[in-house]
């Protein structure tokens, strides 16, 4: 007689992940088949014995015996929207710590997780959310429209439903919808829909109201970016209220001396600025001024930016040569502690010959736009909306050096990306071709200049309103020109 054993096992697809991979058991009771598999490990024992009989007739007999134990393990295996929920958690690392490739690509895996569940869950709005944030921030604002519109869609579902049933998580539903709204709002006024924008902004501050009270400093954020919105159109004293509110919030959570004050104090400075309130505008830039270098020093780039808006309001008050010494501070500054190279550095030579053209300086001018643009094109390529910024800016200095040619050609290559990138009704893309055609107005082709200023009146009615300044100023343009063909007839 004899005997053996053997034993055999088996394991799930997905064996090959790490420990890490396993949920927990608190996931699986959260997510359940929504967001958990079961996979089993399998392990078979045998035990054979085996006797022969043989007689003397020449017959035989066998007699086998088996007896045996199967295990099976359940091992769970993330799927749905656990593995989704995983790689938005990896994917906000990734965010924070600035890899935005990478965080890209675990988005779109999560969505592809989240692809054919029967109702959509909760993290498709987190992934969606954080998709936009990411194409916002990497230039792309029609594409973070369309993450965040739906975004948006998901998180007011939420919020209805949390109010329908009381629960307590309400606040923190409509803080996410907030947040979700404001960055609509960003990707919106970047693309020129400024309506939209401050739509969404509007929205978000109510939110974060309702849900924090009027003295949270969330609601401060919120409400410097519906400051820009109100901005954006033109509405300058809507503006000046909510950065003023802002400011107010913000003095009151966080102490006279933190830079987030001196952050609020610089938009404060730019409303007055804006407002025709030069003297008020210096006040606030000198005191934000006071509150950076306190907290960063004199040699820091965000001390620099402020110096640089100094610079800007005095060119306004006629104070050419201040404006001009604080341009140059500033651009000392940055050099020093970002390099040459830094778009911050682009920025500002970009200031500094709007204000050398000022004082009838337009080669020294011209000498500075050309340096921006070059530390644009390396920095974000040439087809980049502040390369079209330059652009206008420099081909204005040419008008003033009576070169109609380079004007024409700064203009046109302005008016190329800024159609390209923000669109051909975007207030930025009127206010470059209603400068084309001034000079095309100056070149002799008035008929044609008349067109390209009536089509610049109705993109800018239609963005920003009719009362806004540069739409009053194309439409009075346009009018001279009309009055002026007319009469030659």
């Amino acid at each position: 007689s004899s005997s053996s054993s053997s034993s055999s096992g088996s394991r799930g697809p997905n064996d090959v992940n790490g420990p890490e991979e396993v949920p927990t058991l608190q996931e699986a009771l959260t997510f359940g088949s929504a967001g958990c598999a079961v996979d089993f490990q399998s392990r078979l024992q045998l035990r054979v014995r085996a006797s022969c009989n043989v007689q003397s007739s020449g017959n035989a007999s066998l007699r086998v015996e088996a007896e045996g134990e199967l295990q099976l393990r359940p091992q769970l295996r993330a799927i749905g929207r656990l593995a989704a929920a995983r790689l938005y958690t990896a994917a906000s690392a990734a965010f924070s710590a600035g890899e935005d490739l990478k965080a890209i690509q675990m988005c779109e895996e999560a969505l592809m997780k989240l692809d054919g569940l029967k109702s959509p869950p909760r993290e498709l709005g987190d992934v969606l959310n954080l998709l936009g944030a990411l194409h916002l921030r990497r230039g792309s604002p029609a594409l973070a429209i369309r993450c965040l519109h739906h975004a948006v869609a998901l998180r007011s579902k939420d919020a209805s439903t949390l109010v329908s049933v009381g629960k307590e998580l309400l606040p923190k539903a409509s803080c996410t919808l907030a947040a979700t709204l404001s960055t609509l709002g960003k990707a919106q006024q970047l693309v020129g829909a400024h309506v939209e924008a401050l739509n969404c902004q509007a929205r978000a501050a109510a939110l974060l109201e309702a849900a924090l009270g009027p003295d949270d400093s969330a609601l401060a954020t919120v409400l410097h970016s519906l400051g820009g919105a109100h901005n954006a159109l033109g509405q300058y004293e809507e503006a000046l209220q909510c950065f003023e509110r802002a400011l107010g919030i913000r003095t009151k959570a966080l102490g006279e001396h933190h830079p987030l004050r001196a952050s609020s104090l610089n938009n404060v400075g730019a409303a007055l600025q804006r407002l025709g309130q030069h003297r008020k505008a210096v006040s606030c830039y000198q005191r934000a001024l006071a509150i950076e270098r306190r907290a960063y020093g004199g040699w820091h780039p965000t001390t620099a930016a402020t110096i640089s808006n100094l610079g800007t309001v005095h060119q306004l008050l006629g104070d050419h040569r201040c404006a001009i010494a604080c341009h140059s501070c500033a651009l000392a500054i940055q050099e020093k502690a970002v390099g040459p190279e830094h778009l911050s550095v682009a920025t500002t030579l970009h200031n500094l010959g709007n204000a050398l053209a000022s004082t009838g300086r337009g080669l020294d001018a011209a000498r500075c736009h050309w340096r921006a643009l070059a530390v644009w094109c390396r920095g974000l390529g040439p087809a980049h909306p502040d390369v079209a910024a330059t652009l206008h800016s420099l081909g204005n200095v040419y008008r003033g050096l009576f070169d109609s040619e380079a004007a024409g050609r700064c203009f046109a290559g302005a008016l190329r990306i800024r159609e390209a990138a923000l669109g051909p009704t975007h207030p930025e893309t009127a206010r470059t071709r209603h400068c084309a055609a001034l000079v095309g107005c100056v070149a002799g082709d008035q008929p044609a200049a008349l067109h390209e200023l009536q089509a610049t009146v109705r993109s800018l009615q239609a963005s920003l309103g009719a009362k806004h300044p540069w739409c009053m100023q194309a439409l009075a343009d346009a009018e001279f020109l009309r009055q002026t063909l007319a009469a030659s007839f």
